[in-house]
């Protein structure tokens, strides 16, 4: 129990700053503590109540209720508080909160809570200061949650050996010093469930529960106190339903779900995935990650992911200019930043995705580069401008035969794309489906390439929406996003009165006086259907924890010859930013490994 004391009290110094052993024990004086069960609600949307409440151990769950049905707002985990707006302002609880697994909170009446400040007035400052914190998470952030505590890797395949994999979990967090536990049924056989169950919350840092289908009471256990679920399998195996995935019920809808993670163990000199959506058929899963055993970068990543401290990388469309999206990844690289998703539009969507379905291997990438400027797409292929300029058959191709039959759910790192839905008016965000095709929609400039068919609707270049998409990424457990503009606004003057004629401009250009600087017919194309979705990206670059521009001046939309001088500048200006960071903002500096 006075190991339970000392946890209770590290969580109130996270919350309120350093405090006083005295301060503490005031503070567990007054507030009453209140135990729950599964399921259990803390209160309800609309009750008129003026309590707050800290979540000493366990999990919490927010929900909006409405005629149209539940929605879940996010979960709340040790050490935050809950209910302070209604203790601030008496009006009514905005959501109902319930307990997503046993837990522990600490009341305060508003009464309890005035006597505390009096005696405490930093307390007041502390919270006020979390509050405001957690105000101005930005729409796309209120979806972050706490990082699990308590994780049930359930082995899909019981003569699978999973300790491999957690071996190099356990040496991953260790490195960092992040304490963690790996439990199986034998290893705690001696006590009674419940107990060592409950002393769990003591444990610092993660508790990985390995279940299979052999102990089937255990894993029920393990299912009830986990926040998070993992399911193992070899990627190889039978990809049908398992007994225990029944059993376990794990795919019912209900308020107390836990996310479930599809986690696909491969040899560690494993081929590309391929065919990987055939696991999803009857599995309606949160996320999927690939892991090749003994591969550190694949453990890396995924201990990244489990933890919620993901790093997603987002690159932005520009034509050509996109070359410089290559230059900025092995900028990062170079520096330690390794990228566990990625998204990207248009030429961030082509070049991004090309990066992370070449694993980051940036000498089959320079090949690809060069092949692709040699391939010169946009030459000899005019069409019978009844829909576009070009027929888009020559890029078709060289999609189609560097990323063969392949989806995006096979490349190692998650990435997603977005085109624009035509039919709908929409931006559609692609993280599943054929690579080519849904490579081929998202750079689908209107005008230029003919629209492509995907489930019967049309489909163009996704910057005609979103030339940023910076919002998808918040879907997935990031602690850092980095954004990467090839286009901002910028403020440009003429010096004429009326524009020159095609003609004058012929002559002007044949002559060499560049009298007149004016964008190219498709440039003024590009530029025009995109202005809407640039303007958008000026409002959420903010959103972001690394937001840059590249300075790509005098670079065209088209001009493949110059793409190595294009990539060069991109790692360049890279190089420059990130060194050029105040040192508390280098997040990958933390990092103990070498890429």
């Amino acid at each position: 129990m006075d190991n339970f004391n000392a946890h209770y009290h590290q969580l109130f110094n996270q919350l309120f700053g350093g405090m006083s052993e005295e301060t503490l024990d005031q503070i567990f004086e007054i507030g009453q503590k209140k135990e729950l069960t599964t399921g259990e609600y803390l209160f309800h949307q609309g009750d008129h109540q003026d309590v707050l409440y800290i979540v000493l151990a366990g999990r919490l769950r927010a929900i909006a209720e409405s005629p149209k049905g539940v929605r879940i707002l996010g979960d709340i985990g040790e050490g935050e508080p809950v209910g302070e707006f209604a203790l601030f302002t008496n009006e009514p609880r905005m959501a109902s909160v319930l307990a997503i697994r046993k837990s522990i909170v600490l009341e305060f009446t508003r009464d309890e809570y005035h006597t505390l400040v009096a005696k405490n007035p930093s307390l007041a400052t502390s919270l006020t200061q979390f509050v405001i914190n957690r105000l101005r998470r930005n729409t796309f952030q209120q979806n972050r949650t706490t990082p699990p505590k308590n994780i049930a890797l359930i082995n899909l395949q019981s003569d699978h050996d999973l300790s491999p994999w957690t071996d190099d979990m356990m040496a991953y967090f260790s490195e960092r010093e992040t304490p963690v536990q790996v439990y199986d049924y034998e290893s705690q056989e001696q006590q009674e469930d419940e107990d060592f169950f409950d002393s769990l919350e003591q444990h610092e840092g993660l508790n990985i529960l390995v279940c299979d289908s052999s102990q089937k009471s255990w894993s029920h256990q393990c299912l009830v106190y986990a926040d998070l679920v993992i399911l193992a399998t070899d990627f190889n195996a039978d990809k049908g339903l398992y007994p225990i995935e029944k059993e376990l019920d794990l795919y019912s809808k209900s308020i107390l779900n836990k996310k479930v993670y599809l986690l696909f163990l491969h040899p560690n000199e494993a081929d590309m995935p391929s065919q990987t959506g055939e696991w999803f058929e009857h599995r309606p899963i949160d996320l999927h990650i690939h892991v090749r055993q003994g591969h550190q970068r694949d453990i890396r990543r995924f201990c990244r992911i489990i933890s919620n401290q993901a790093i997603g990388l987002v690159l932005g469309g520009g034509g050509t200019k996109g070359y410089a999206h290559i230059g900025v990844a092995k900028a990062l690289q170079e520096k330690g930043v390794e990228i566990d998703f990625l998204g990207g539009t248009s030429a961030g969507a082509i070049y991004g995705i090309s990066m992370s379905f070449h694993d980051f291997d940036f000498e089959q990438i320079e090949r690809a580069s060069s092949h692709s400027a040699k391939s010169k797409l946009t030459s000899n292929d005019m069409a019978l401008p009844m829909v576009s300029f070009l027929t888009g058959r020559k890029m078709k191709r060289f999609v189609q035969e560097m990323f063969k039959n392949y989806d995006m759910e096979d490349i190692w790192t998650n990435s997603y794309c977005v085109s624009t839905n035509f039919s709908k008016a929409s931006a559609m965000v692609h993280d599943r489906g054929k690579l080519w095709r849904q490579i081929l929609a998202s750079i689908a400039i209107p005008g230029v390439f003919p629209p492509v068919v995907i489930n019967n609707y049309l489909h163009v270049d996704g910057a005609v929406m979103d030339n940023l998409p910076i919002e998808p990424m918040y879907r997935y457990p990031v602690a850092k996003i980095i954004a990467v503009s090839l286009s901002g606004l910028p403020d440009r003057k003429v010096s004429y009165a009326e524009p020159p004629s095609g003609w004058t401009l012929f002559w002007d250009k044949l002559l060499g006086k560049k009298r007149f600087k004016i964008p190219g017919i498709g440039s003024l194309i590009i530029n025009s259907l995109t202005l809407n979705s640039l303007q958008k990206q000026e409002v959420t670059k903010s959103k972001v924890s690394h937001y840059f521009e590249l300075n790509l001046k005098g670079i065209g939309f088209m001009d493949d010859k110059k793409w190595k001088q294009i990539q060069k500048r991109g790692y360049e200006q890279t190089i420059s930013y990130l060194e050029n960071l105040p040192e508390k903002e280098r997040f990958w500096a933390q990092n103990k490994h070498s890429v």
